[in-house]
């Protein structure tokens, strides 16, 4: 019997601090076969889930790009319904330096309901401790699973590659070597050579998009009283930290992908209106299939 075929889907393709009310926060679910996998868990990833047919209990493992809010702020949720919910087997958490950090204040934060439980005389609910188990990982680094390897680089979201491998924080882009095809999926970063190499012949290539002009217009709009170098700060992360729709076409060309995905939207960015223009942009560097997702696509 041949093995189930591996999926990605698009649970959540908003992205940044500000909300988007056509789409959710940053998460994403790879299919190992049966097997569900999370990667990120952005705000209303537990709701994604659902509505992607997954029971959030079958999910044993969860790979975090990086710790922004955008891309963790269900993690505290994902953490107490396991807990509400008596689960007993192990959920793995793989993340970069300070994934254990940010765990461990969530399970500080879940003592007390914990302690009140259903209110049900002589009924306790599971400690989080005792299913949950965190892996910080680095470039270099290789996760392997049934049917499923795992690989990592630092990218460039948080710094320059010039200075790559000093001490700090890491964002981290990932790739799936899966049974029958493989998927990178680049998280947050700017231009980067480290994973043009790691997304080198992908099958999938999933990728944030973003345009500053767009973005950086909306910032002015909203903070007219915003000073010039605040501004110019903004302006320089979006250029430096993120990829434009021609670096994501850049990037799938070079790593010689089939299809790249665009993903992480912040409000207005890709509409139905002009998500057309942005494809067209990402057409003129690469020949391969060329998408924009929305929520719930499933690739």
């Amino acid at each position: 019997m041949a093995p189930n075929p591996s999926s990605f889907t698009t649970l959540g393709t908003g992205g940044g601090p500000v909300q988007n009310p056509a789409r959710s926060q940053p998460a994403h679910l790879l299919m190992n076969g049966t097997k569900p996998v999370l990667v990120d868990c952005g705000e209303g990833a537990i709701r994604q889930l659902r509505r992607a047919g997954v029971e959030f209990r079958d999910v044993a493992e969860i790979f975090l790009t990086h710790h922004h809010f955008d891309h963790i702020g269900s993690l505290f949720t994902c953490l107490g319904v396991n807990m509400m919910t008596m689960r007993k087997t192990p959920l793995s958490i793989y993340g970069p330096p300070g994934t254990q950090k940010i765990v461990d204040g969530l399970i500080a934060a879940s003592a007390v309901p914990q302690e009140i439980g259903f209110g049900v005389p002589g009924q306790s609910l599971p400690q989080i401790r005792d299913f949950v188990s965190v892996h910080e990982i680095v470039p270099g680094d290789v996760v392997e699973l049934e049917g499923l390897s795992v690989t990592n680089c630092e990218n460039t979201h948080y710094r320059p590659e010039s200075e790559s491998g000093r001490p700090g924080y890491l964002s981290l882009s990932y790739r799936f070597d899966l049974a029958d095809r493989s998927i990178l999926f680049t998280g947050d970063t700017g231009a980067c050579k480290a994973v043009e190499k790691l997304a080198s012949g992908v099958d999938l290539l999933v990728g944030e998009m973003m345009d500053a002009d767009l973005t950086m217009r909306k910032v002015r709009t909203m903070n007219p009283h915003m000073p010039d170098a605040a501004i110019a700060k903004i302006g320089k992360h979006i250029a430096e930290h993120h990829l434009s729709a021609e670096q994501l076409g850049d990037l799938a060309r070079v790593a010689g992908a089939k299809h790249v995905v665009a993903t992480h939207l912040p409000p207005g960015l890709a509409t139905p209106e002009t998500a057309p223009g942005y494809i067209a942009r990402i057409a003129a560097r690469f020949a391969g299939t060329v998408s924009i997702s929305e929520d719930l696509q499933t690739y």
